[in-house]
């Protein structure tokens, strides 16, 4: 059971450090662009950019992804363990999992924001 507990809170401060280094990202991403990056381009970029944080990352998407990691993750521990201690940690890692599975596709969310809205301003974005 000590392996268990070391490696649950092993599992929450690894994912806890890779939500946290998205936090601030993706919005603030600056594709390449075919033309010049004049000052009509750094306005758009800009806004498209404020545009792209109003997708937050605790939004119902990762809410649900949340949600089904940890029905599935404290089934499976309920199994594995056969306890309620195991149901728990499993539901805690499941949970955790799948949060991050959630705003890691915000990220992604966002980065596309930014390129579909200079795109839409007549920015050729190519990447």
């Amino acid at each position: 059971m000590r392996i268990q507990k070391t490696s649950t809170v092993m599992a929450i401060a690894c994912t806890g450090l890779v939500l946290s280094g998205c936090a601030n990202t993706a919005s603030g991403y600056r594709p390449i662009v075919d033309g010049y990056e004049d000052e009509a381009y750094h306005a758009d970029l800009a806004d498209c950019q404020a545009l792209a944080k109003t997708k937050r990352y605790d939004n119902g998407d990762t809410k649900t992804s949340a949600l089904a990691g940890a029905v599935v993750g404290g089934a499976a521990g309920a199994i594995e363990d056969n306890s309620i201690e195991g149901a728990i940690v499993g539901a805690l890692l499941g949970g955790l999992i799948g949060g991050a599975s959630g705003a890691a596709d915000t990220r992604t969310d966002r980065k596309d924001i930014v390129i579909r809205c200079l795109g839409g301003r007549g920015h050729a974005v190519v990447g």
